[in-house]
């Protein structure tokens, strides 16, 4: 018979490893689960870092756990986070512009990217519009309280169009196409992509783009609501640590960033061609979109946009708080 030379003592100390072994192995085997929280993103290359990080699971790895929530229209995606239905939002600053005069409940936390084409004037052949300076008294297509009307608007000024005299009627951008084609009324659209693209090609030969490219820089921006800023900091952090990894890999591989909006979204690869050039993808926020909030707040009180009351102050509808905890040289506000 063959005697152990285990002692009692060691005997339970080997049980003793085994079962902490055991209960180790079955901790690392559940999944960690993250702080969760919702972007409202509007379904528009514009939001590719949002896409790109999703795809690439880029929020998972910097510790967050990011639902996507898609709309048309960064106007959309700004109700839906104010109606607590989303913690965070993408929208241009003509959207945040027109919101901040009431609203003070909710903060811009970065820029992602920017255009200086993203929005379009088209109209045909049969009109006799063929530049900005022919809009006097022009009937066109816009969607109100976003950035198709501010950018109308903007053309017209840096033209020396009384913007008075613009007749415009409200539409949505899904429906400004048709109405383009059915509707004698309206002479022009001004509206974003992907739907500018998606009128040229519908319109063929009849399409025609008037020159805007370079007039107008829009920016998409990721807001939040205060309360979600105080109340989940180190989720919001990692969110843009996520979109900055992004910005990052759209730099360094268009081609995957290019195959990733083109399934997302459904998107022809010659569209994505077609846009691509105009974005810079690039985390920031700063001094050019305090001043282009300022503007634009402007421009809304004197156009009778807004009525008359006290300029909202931008600084306090920015914060940099977050990226300057990613990049302590980020320029203040």
């Amino acid at each position: 018979m063959i005697k152990s030379n285990w002692s009692p003592v060691a005997a339970g100390l080997l049980a003793l490893s085994l079962f902490s072994l055991v209960l180790s192995l079955g901790f690392l085997s559940r999944s960690v689960e993250l702080p969760r929280l919702s972007i409202a993103v509007s379904r528009t290359p514009l939001s590719a870092p949002i896409y790109v990080a999703a795809q690439k699971g880029f929020f998972r790895s910097q510790g967050v756990d990011i639902e996507l929530r898609e709309v048309i229209g960064g106007h959309r995606s700004y109700t839906m986070m104010a109606k607590g239905e989303a913690d965070l939002a993408t929208s241009s600053e003509s959207v945040i512009m027109f919101q901040s005069f009431e609203n003070s409940t909710f903060s811009v936390i970065a820029s992602f990217v920017s255009s200086d084409n993203d929005i379009k004037l088209i109209t045909t052949t049969d009109s006799d519009l063929r530049s900005a300076y022919d809009l006097t008294d022009a009937r066109i297509a816009v969607t109100r309280r976003s950035s198709s009307e501010y950018f109308l608007h903007s053309v017209a000024l840096m033209h020396g169009i009384d913007t008075r005299s613009l007749q415009m009627q409200e539409t949505t951008p899904e429906q400004m196409s048709q109405q383009l084609q059915a509707n004698t009324d309206i002479q022009a659209l001004s509206l974003w992509e992907p739907y500018g693209y998606q009128v040229m090609k519908a319109l063929g030969e009849q399409a025609v783009l008037l020159p805007t490219k370079g007039l107008h820089t829009t920016s998409f921006n990721l807001l939040a609501q205060k309360q979600t800023l105080e109340t989940q900091p180190q989720a919001v952090l990692a969110t843009l640590r996520a979109l900055d990894q992004a910005a990052d890999f759209i730099q360094r591989d268009p081609a995957g960033a290019k195959a990733i909006m083109q399934r997302r979204l459904s998107l022809e690869p010659e569209f994505i061609e077609w846009v691509w050039p105009d974005y810079n993808f690039r985390l920031g926020l700063g001094q050019s979109l305090l001043i282009s909030l300022d503007n634009a707040a402007r421009w809304a009180q004197l156009s009778g946009a807004i009525e008359p009351q006290p300029l909202p102050d931008y600084r306090n509808v920015l914060d940099n708080r977050f990226l300057r905890q990613m990049n302590p040289d980020a320029q203040d506000l």
